[in-house]
């Protein structure tokens, strides 16, 4: 049996185990409230919880079986795909992105909700790199209603190099919402704020928002070639996606309203379509190196 087939027999045991955990379920509240409608006299509300110990139990068997099958699922699928795409990457299906890392870049509006996980990292044509799949949201709570506003779900990315960009520049697709674009005067120290560019491009302006802290240094960036790579890119990803230069880093957001590398244990495994499927959204991280690692000049002291 190879690990396809092992790992396809474990699903069907966590949705058989799922489906008896919920007939159990049902059963052991409804059994005893109908033995207790015809005696009365044996009526105990401990009855009910008794009855349902033997579902909760099931479904906790495959709630800890589930995460297992989709921790080994995810390492097999990534793995395969990754394999001959970079000079070198490792893979944490249980890391991503730390909070305050993200808050520090300024770029996007962190809200109350954050997970970050499936961290991949590596190096492909000599460029640093880091993606993990990311959910940001706003959850808000008054008396018995409850909202949660999302402000991103989908993939974050980070490219280092070797210089520190002179200042902050942001560009995010028109569709890109909750980008902290900072250009309020009222909520940000001047040395943080930034202002709306129009760039010489009338397709890329009407495709993207431009905020920098410099105009000078926004221009230097953000060349004719690297504007029509990303309006290349945007076909790509074909969803909303944010660019932030900060730092010595280049990070990217995709608004794909998705986890990326997420199993579903209700349909058979088919190998070559869940690879392919990974690898695309792996390739997505070499698109981006070759198209924007652009000018290399640039990004070298």
């Amino acid at each position: 049996m190879n690990d396809w087939e092992r790992l396809n027999k474990t699903r069907k045991q966590l949705v058989t185990l799922g489906i008896v955990g919920l007939i159990l379920l049902v059963a052991g509240l409804i059994l005893p409230i109908v033995i207790m409608a015809k005696h009365p006299l044996f009526f105990n509300p401990l009855f009910i919880l008794l009855g349902m110990i033997p579902g909760v139990v099931c479904w906790l068997i495959a709630g800890k079986g589930n995460a297992a099958y989709r921790k080994e699922y995810k390492a097999l699928v990534v793995n395969r795909a990754a394999t001959g795409m970079f000079d070198e990457y490792n893979y944490y299906p249980g890391m991503g992105f730390d909070y305050k890392e993200i808050q520090a870049t300024g770029i996007m509006y962190m809200g109350n909700r954050y997970k970050s996980e499936d961290l991949v990292e590596g190096r492909y044509r000599g460029v640093p790199f880091r993606r993990a799949d990311m959910y940001i949201a706003q959850h808000t709570s008054s008396g018995k209603s409850s909202h949660t506003t999302v402000y991103l779900r989908g993939t974050w990315m980070v490219f280092s190099y070797n210089k520190s960009f002179v200042s902050d520049v942001q560009v995010a697709s028109k569709a890109f919402g909750f980008s902290n674009k900072k250009t309020s005067r009222l909520f940000n120290r001047s040395g943080d704020r930034r202002h709306k560019l129009e760039t010489e491009d009338l397709e890329f302006n009407r495709m993207f928002d431009v905020t920098c802290q410099n105009d000078a240094e926004a221009f230097y960036l953000l060349t004719p070639r690297v504007m029509q790579m990303l309006k290349l890119l945007q076909a790509d990803f074909m969803h909303p996606f944010m660019v932030g230069f900060v730092n010595n880093s280049l990070h990217i957001a995709v608004s794909s309203g998705k986890d990326t590398m997420e199993p579903t244990i209700y349909k058979a495994l088919k190998p070559e379509i869940e690879i392919e499927k990974t690898r695309r959204e792996l390739r997505a991280i070499c698109n981006v190196i070759d198209s924007l690692a652009i000018d290399r000049d640039i990004f070298k002291e």
